[in-house]
């Protein structure tokens, strides 16, 4: 339900992109429900071979969709380096699960759980360690991070946008069936792996976004910064962490959306794409309810109370303490607030730099799915502390689904 709900989203916005830019292309339809196809038979798959299948079709078609923009170098870079990449991890999904089958001669994910308890076998480890390094490149984890940039930057807008949406809450669900079921009596091996993981994710996409002129480059790093934190709900391995988990992938899922919906916006209202930090000097100057919802969400993201980006990291933070991974929270706390300034540096940039070169006008050309989308979400934003009731009886409902 939560990835038809953000697909529909994703596509609702980039109808009208598409309409703006002149971009008519049918098959981007067909790719747009081969993504659908694979990642509800991800959401049901019980089983390392259809799992393998799925994922192997969503990738195939990413890698078309990230180089859609043919006449663009950048993009053809982008697949070109998307394609190399997913590739060789492709292999080594492969070889992990084959380790799985040579190990118990099941590639069932119920049956592999009661297996696992009982049996300690080398190739067990090997497959597992092959598994958690696929399943952090398909999550955008540090240090498996080199295509996630390069890819959210030269692909266009909506493909972007797809990209860092949809494809979390697919991933996050196979990561949820493996490491609290599958792999839950060996969490002392792969444990320091995800602390790694979640540490370095969080470090890479904070100091790496200080230095980035580009405004999807920014973006791009600051989703490598949200994936420590998915890793650190999955570290904490209960049944509250789930939960908080859960409330997490659903509000980031949702406030993506709202980001690149207010980025699509602005791009289809202006002749000029605003690529670059630059372009948007002075820019709250001359449209200032649009530069105030922008602040909005970004200080939502950065994780400021009362929005609903503050419940999220709020509550995972919470089920890791209550686990007493109090160093790896210390840390990734003050990780996060010195993230906050590339947020605020943004917000400088709009408001408080003042000058006629590098900016914009948005026009008030129609564009009614991208405007009511942003209506809608925003209001979740603001008012998400209002009744949280909701977003956490749904992850209480996904819990119960999940056992």
């Amino acid at each position: 339900m939560l990835f038809l709900l953000i697909i529909s989203g994703v596509i609702l916005v980039s109808r009208d992109f598409h309409k703006a830019k002149s971009i008519v292309k049918y098959e981007q339809d067909f790719l747009l429900i081969c993504v659908i196809i694979s990642a509800i038979c991800l959401c049901f798959a019980d089983d390392f071979l259809i799992f393998y299948l799925a994922i192997e079709l969503q990738s195939l078609t990413f890698y078309i969709l990230a180089t859609f923009n043919r006449n663009s170098e950048f993009a053809t870079e982008a697949g070109l380096k998307y394609f190399v990449f997913g590739a060789i991890i492709s292999c080594f999904l492969l070889l992990g699960f084959s380790l799985f089958y040579l190990a118990f001669g099941s590639t069932s994910f119920e049956l592999l759980f009661s297996l696992v308890i009982s049996k300690n076998d080398p190739f067990f480890f090997a497959g597992m360690t092959f598994t958690i390094i696929a399943l952090l490149f398909k999550l955008g984890s540090a240090p498996f991070h080199a295509w996630l940039c390069d890819v959210y930057d030269g692909s266009i807008l909506s493909v972007t946008m797809l990209f860092a949406s949809a494809p979390k809450v697919i991933v996050f669900s196979i990561l949820v069936k493996l490491f609290f079921f599958s792999f839950f009596e060996f969490n002392s091996y792969w444990t320091p792996l995800l602390i790694v993981a979640c540490l370095s994710s969080i470090a890479v996409g904070t100091i790496s976004a200080f230095y980035q002129k580009r405004i999807k480059r920014l973006f791009a790093y600051s989703t490598i910064s949200h994936t420590g934190f998915i890793l650190l709900g999955i570290l904490a391995n209960t049944a509250e962490s789930s939960k908080a988990l859960i409330i997490y992938v659903t509000i980031y899922s949702i406030i993506t959306v709202l980001l690149f919906s207010l980025l699509i916006y602005s791009a289809t209202s202006n002749n000029n794409n605003p690529k670059y930090l630059a372009n948007w000097t002075s820019f709250g100057l001359k449209n200032y309810l649009f530069a105030i919802s922008f602040t909005i969400v970004l200080f939502s993201i950065a994780g400021i109370p009362p929005l609903a980006g503050f419940f999220s990291k709020f509550f995972v933070l919470l089920s890791a303490i209550s686990n007493e991974y109090y160093f790896t929270c210390l840390i990734i706390v003050i990780l996060s607030s010195a993230a906050c300034f590339y947020y605020i540096r943004l917000i400088k940039i709009f408001f408080f730099v003042k000058t006629s070169k590098n900016t914009f006008w948005l026009s008030h050309n129609t564009k009614q799915n991208t405007e009511l989308l942003i209506g809608v979400l925003m209001f979740f934003n603001i008012c998400f502390f209002i009744n949280p009731d909701l977003i956490s009886h749904f992850a209480t409902v996904v819990c119960f689904s999940l056992v």
